[in-house]
């Protein structure tokens, strides 16, 4: 009897320190916050051949690029995997390059894109290397290429970051819906990518001094009472 009451005790002992790491490992989970601000600055492709979804690697005929960096991006973190990305680009197009299914087309390019962006870093641990996302925005795209230089766009992307610390570098690929004309048709779709250099700050909390303050005090000063003398 004594030893069933000592398993019994040893069990349940096991099983609320089990509870508790787990919900501690749950809470930490759920504040982690990866980051407040993240800047980048890198090399942008454009691939605005006209081909839509073939010949998507051909780099030697289609894809535009600089050799210096020519893009920055502001990245605010929100909540929950949630973050705002404003993203500047600039290039140049090739005459030796295909645009739009013909060549001799030589141009200067920019795009301006807000992004709302998920990260599934929570399906990783949150503090490793590893962060995949995708992104949905807007943007508007300048192009003096073509009959109409300035098109808005609906943008969707898919990119990885490789973290060390604070600093990063991010592989990206967005499509550029350009919404214009006969959309699902139109010559203004285009593909870019991305290849950047990151920083990000790292998101500190507060410290709640509010637990010193007087009113959560356990202990307090007695008061003294003097009685009036007659």
């Amino acid at each position: 009897m004594l030893y069933m009451l000592k398993k019994s005790i040893q069990v349940l002992l096991v099983s609320i320190l089990i509870s508790f790491t787990t919900k501690a490992q749950y809470l930490q989970f759920n504040t982690y916050r990866p980051y407040k601000w993240m800047f980048g600055i890198g090399w942008n492709v454009v691939d605005d051949d006209g081909r839509a979804f073939s010949h998507l690697l051909d780099y030697k005929n289609s894809w535009n690029y600089l050799p210096y960096p020519s893009a920055i991006s502001i990245d605010r973190y929100l909540a929950k995997g949630l973050s705002v990305d404003l993203q500047a680009s600039y290039n140049v197009y090739s005459a030796a390059k295909c645009i739009n299914g013909s060549r001799n087309r030589p141009g200067q390019f920019g795009a301006l894109d807000l992004y709302a962006k998920y990260s599934f870093y929570k399906m990783f641990d949150p503090k490793k290397w590893f962060e995949p996302y995708v992104m949905l925005g807007a943007g508007v795209t300048y192009r003096d290429a073509y009959p109409i230089n300035i098109v808005p766009t609906a943008n969707l992307g898919i990119g990885f970051n490789f973290w060390y610390k604070n600093f990063g570098v991010r592989l990206q690929t967005t499509g550029k819906l350009g919404l214009v004309g006969t959309i699902y048709t139109s010559d203004s779709d285009y593909v870019q990518h991305s290849v950047s250099l990151l920083y990000r700050t790292s998101s500190k909390k507060k410290k709640d001094n509010s637990f010193s303050q007087k009113r959560h005090k356990w202990t307090h000063k007695n008061t003294k009472f003097k009685s009036k003398s007659k």
